[in-house]
């Protein structure tokens, strides 16, 4: 193949080396023509003309004097008279032409004779003498001159012309040889070009339709082998390549199977219902529980409809949807009780983390939500039935601290004070063990009233600002104007702002700054509270408004429930509760509240 190669090319590298040979000398014949013109009749072109219109200058200045401007006349003689001599020199270095040496002798011989009369003529002082000198003998003298040299510019531009002439024959004669070089080139490249398919491309055009076949599944193709050469062995390789790739097939369909067999068996014994789907959001499969919970709701081949759109969502590109609070469960009448589920969505990705599907887990947590309601229950029962003797303990506490029974030493008053301190605490985290009972419950009703904004936080701030006082810090206010009013009640929503600065304020340095600010964000109002503490890390952020939940290491006091209380009261006026935070650089916590005007109040 090497070899066919070469002598296919070969003829076009002889041509193509004979038209840069032929080219090289073509140029060098146009460059000497054009060095011949430039440097033989070009220099005396310029010596002619010259040597005419200096002539003229000096016959020019001859007449000045007739004038009377003697000075001016002898000058412009004198500078011309050289000017004509430097001309006439060159021109007879320059003698190219036949016939040109004797007129450059003429014009020496007048020019000789001119200046001898020219000496006579500026020694005769009298002008009618002079005049007889000028048009007796200079004149005539001067047109013969300048008549020579005009000769000497004509038989000079005549060659020039000549020269010109011929290096256009040579230019036009060249052209056609190289059209002929060109068109045989054409010819060879035709003539080797259908060779070339014949005895390559041909072959090339088989293995890449055969090859084309083999990556759309068909793997019993088999490429002949018209020749031992280089084609040949690459249809040989490409045939063992299919023999190979059969072979493997084969083998991988038998894992594929048994890997999908053992993957239906592990997910038909998950109590739980799976639903796989496609990219398209369409039912894959599904296991032995989702066909049973299903067809009992009805949805066979199908999704709940507030699953279906989380479903979309997360197949667009959303997060993985993975609730872990049961107020996200789905609650279904089922067999004549109801049954709590709670989906999780995740995104199957490939190696590229492009999303070929979702996995939808429907899992019942009816057990765990009764539980959870019977500990809330416990929680509140147990709460309130602790508050009745600890009110007790806190008076008796009190009673002894005012010493109505008796004097107290020193010691004993420390003890006490550090009684009626543990016992204040204690009620306090009673009191909102209560409260979130109540608020998980729905037990408590938080009407909302149309309240400004910028009067909300009026309202707050100055016992905000007092208590950021109380720990060394200072609260600013940032409040964006026009800001819409909203549905909201006052005193349970001071409760939240409270807890905000009381969080910040526990993660801040003395002479640190709290930001309460409030803003507009799309349909809400957003209100948050800014501080420059630790942050809190990524890993806990998900977490920091579940109940008794504090970050590992945090040396601040309290029960962990500041928040979860916070969280149910803005949850119970409509709204959205959120932090945002980087280790190193603050935390932000907020609330949303829906404006008055956005589409949800309308």
């Amino acid at each position: 193949m090497k070899r066919r190669i070469f002598l296919g090319l070969t003829p076009l590298f002889l041509l193509l080396i004979a038209m840069g040979g032929y080219a090289v000398s073509l140029f060098s014949r146009l460059g000497n023509s054009i060095d011949v013109i430039l440097r033989e009749n070009f220099v005396s072109v310029l010596a002619g003309q010259q040597m005419k219109e200096t002539a003229e200058r000096m016959d020019s200045a001859l007449l000045l004097p007739l004038l009377g401007e003697e000075e001016r006349g002898r000058e412009m003689y004198a500078q011309n008279a050289r000017s004509f001599g430097e001309a006439l020199a060159r021109e007879k270095q320059n003698i190219t032409l036949p016939g040109e040496q004797e007129l450059a002798d003429r014009v020496e011989r007048l020019h000789r004779e001119y200046l001898q009369e020219a000496e006579t003529f500026w020694r005769t002082s009298d002008p009618a003498a002079r005049r007889t000198i000028y048009l007796g003998k200079m004149l005539p003298l001067f047109t013969q001159s300048k008549d020579t040299a005009q000769e000497i510019l004509r038989v000079n531009q005549e060659s020039m012309i000549a020269a010109n002439a011929q290096a256009k024959a040579v230019a036009g004669q060249s052209t056609r040889y190289m059209l002929l070089a060109i068109a045989i080139g054409l010819a060879g490249a035709a003539f080797f070009a259908v060779r070339l398919q014949r005895a390559i491309l041909m072959p090339i055009a088989t293995l890449t339709s055969v090859a084309r076949e083999l990556g759309e599944g068909k793997l019993d193709q088999v490429v002949p082998v018209p020749s031992q050469d280089e084609l040949g062995e690459l249809a040989d390789a490409f045939n063992k390549m299919a023999t190979k790739l059969r072979a493997y097939r084969q083998v991988t369909s038998d894992q594929i199977l048994q890997a999908r067999q053992m993957t239906e068996i592990t997910l038909s014994a998950f109590p739980d219902a799976i639903v796989a789907l496609s990219s398209e959001g369409v039912v894959r499969f599904t296991n032995p529980a989702a066909n049973k919970l299903l067809g009992k709701l009805g949805l066979a081949g199908s999704l709940p409809r507030s699953v279906k759109k989380e479903s979309e969502a997360v197949l667009k590109g959303a997060p993985d949807y993975l609730p872990t609070s049961f107020e996200h469960s789905l609650v279904f009448r089922i067999d004549d009780r109801e049954v709590f589920l709670l989906p999780r969505v995740v995104a199957m990705r490939d190696d590229a983390e492009n999303i070929f599907g979702a996995a939808v887990i429907l899992q019942d947590v009816t057990r765990f939500r009764l539980m959870d309601d019977v500990k809330n229950n416990l929680v509140s029962t147990v709460s309130h039935e602790l508050k009745t003797p600890l009110t007790s303990v806190r008076m008796g506490l009190h009673l002894l601290l005012e010493e109505r029974i008796g004097a107290l030493n020193s010691k004993q008053t420390e003890i006490l004070l550090a009684a009626r301190e543990d016992s204040e605490r204690l009620l306090r985290m009673i009191n909102d063990m209560l409260d979130l009972a109540k608020l998980e419950s729905g037990g408590t009703a938080l009407p909302g009233q149309a309240t400004n904004p910028r009067a909300l936080v009026e309202s707050v701030s100055p016992e905000l600002s007092a208590q950021a006082e109380s720990h060394g810090c200072r609260l600013i206010v940032e409040l964006q104007p026009g800001l819409p009013e909203v549905s909201v009640d006052a005193r349970r929503i001071a409760h939240v702002f409270s807890n905000f600065v009381s969080n910040a304020l526990k993660h801040s340095k003395a002479g640190g700054e709290i930001i309460l600010k409030a803003e507009a964000h799309g349909g809400s109002v957003r209100f948050s509270i800014c501080d420059d503490g630790p942050g809190i890390p990524e890993a806990y952020r998900s977490r920091i408004f579940d109940r008794f939940f504090r970050i590992p290491g945090s040396a601040s006091a309290g029960a962990g429930l500041g928040l979860a209380i916070a969280k149910e009261i803005v949850s119970a006026q409509g709204g959205q509760i959120g932090v945002q935070s980087k280790p190193g650089e603050g935390s932000q916590f907020y609330f949303d509240l829906p404006s008055l005007h956005s589409p949800s109040h309308i």
